[in-house]
């Protein structure tokens, strides 16, 4: 072997462990991929080096990264189908090609050197793997002193399990960094949703409330919550936002600010939740909307004004009578502006409950997909305790045995008022 070839075969050995010294190293995806392209383009001789990676749900080979001349138009207009052209056909096969005289070769894509003005005249592709998966393909394009030979292929062969390494460490990076951000979202998310929610009802003489929600995720759509109005009279909400997850509990913040506002303008139960929906038609997003129940209690009374958008009906509850209101009078608000809520009123007697809860509890299912359905939970209210804290209590309980090991698919989120 002659000097030329001795310092020639140093500088290929020293180019990759540069490439080695990356995958260690750097593991943001576009700087690695361009620095490894980079290097290899200079171990190959060749005047160009691309990288395609494999889009798995269109099946196509997306061109990714590039040394050498025209990389940026390839990046525009480079998007092949699997199977086609001799990248695309040494993706499926899963076999090195080398060609020596493209424009012979039938799979050439000849398009591509008339839309950047490059000449291909020889290539090799091979397919890049990770734990026999096919990732994408790396393609040297022009030796500098001529063809490439077997040699070039072979070499070409035992860097690219590097290079396929490099780009899956740099994917399993972004992987982790996405789940820490969205896991960081979550609990900004959770935070701002427990701010607005009440931690316990405000004491109202001769009355007693209790809540109760547990969020199908860590962040979930169902609210509730209890307002003194400027009046003396108490508003208890509870509610139903469309969709689920953050950005649900993110509308939610919203929405509670919405309602307390028009609570602190006064009106009826009907009037509040008709002014409500108006705004909200007006700044909700496509396909947004909430189901929801308003009570209003006068304590001084005992007088209860109910309005529903949309929600299920109320429960009521006495010693000798179980019995569930009318259904909504009107749709969730946030679909239709010009409609107006119908107010069932009612006076609460010693010892009456009333129960508000959302469809997560009658659309829980057991180990044997049955649904528990409002019958099921009419029933359980038979056997109730007779203050609202040990309802609650009960009612959870009875829905943990019903559940069994059985995930929970939605929020569930109850509110029971009680007269002494």
């Amino acid at each position: 072997m002659g000097q030329d070839d001795l310092r020639k075969q140093n500088e290929r050995l020293l180019k990759t462990l540069e490439i080695s010294q990356l995958i260690a190293g750097e593991l943001q995806l576009a700087p690695l991929l361009n620095q490894v392209m980079d290097l290899t383009r200079t171990i190959m001789d060749s005047e160009s080096c691309s990288l395609f990676l494999y889009d798995e749900k269109n099946e196509e080979l997306v061109f990714n990264a590039c040394a050498g001349e025209k990389e940026d138009q390839l990046k525009e207009i480079c998007r092949l189908p699997l199977g086609s052209g001799i990248v695309g056909w040494c993706a499926e096969h899963g076999e090195t090609v080398r060609v020596d005289d493209v424009y012979s070769d039938p799979r050439f894509v000849v398009e591509f050197d008339r839309q950047t003005k490059f000449t291909t005249r020889n290539m090799i592709s091979t397919p890049l793997l990770v734990r026999n998966k096919l990732i994408g393909v790396c393609q040297i394009i022009n030796h500098i002193h001529g063809d490439f030979s077997e040699s070039d292929e072979q070499l070409l062969e035992s860097l690219v399990p590097m290079i396929a390494i490099a780009i899956d460490n740099a994917r399993a990076h972004q992987r982790l960094l996405d789940r820490e951000l969205f896991q960081h979202d979550l609990e900004l998310a959770k935070s701002i949703q427990d701010s607005f929610l009440p931690d316990s009802p405000p004491e109202v003489r001769g009355y007693a409330a209790a809540f109760h929600m547990h969020a199908a995720f860590e962040v979930g759509g169902d609210f509730y919550d209890v307002v003194q109005m400027p009046d003396q009279r108490i508003a208890y909400i509870i509610g139903d936002i469309s969709g689920k997850g953050v950005s649900a509990a993110m509308v939610m913040s919203s929405i509670l600010s919405d309602l307390r506002m028009e609570l602190s303008f006064g009106g009826s139960a009907a009037e509040i939740l008709g002014r409500f929906n108006q705004a909200l038609c007006h700044k909700a997003q496509k396909g947004m909307f909430v189901s929801m129940v308003l009570m209003v209690l006068d304590p001084e009374n005992h007088r209860l004004e109910l309005a529903n958008a949309g929600h299920p009906p109320p429960v009521q509850i006495r010693k000798e009578r179980i019995w569930q209101h009318s259904d909504a009078s009107g749709p969730p608000a946030g679909i239709v502006s010009d409609i107006s809520y119908d107010c069932e009123a009612l006076n609460l007697e010693a010892g009456e409950m009333i129960l508000l809860y959302t469809d997560g509890i009658t659309e829980a299912r057991n180990a044997s997909c049955e649904m528990l359905g409002t019958g099921r939970l009419m029933s359980w209210l038979d056997d109730a305790p007779d203050s609202v804290d040990a309802c609650i209590e009960y009612l959870i309980d009875s829905l943990s045995h019903f559940t069994g090991e059985t995930g929970q698919n939605d929020d569930i989120t109850l509110l029971m008022l009680g007269r002494d």
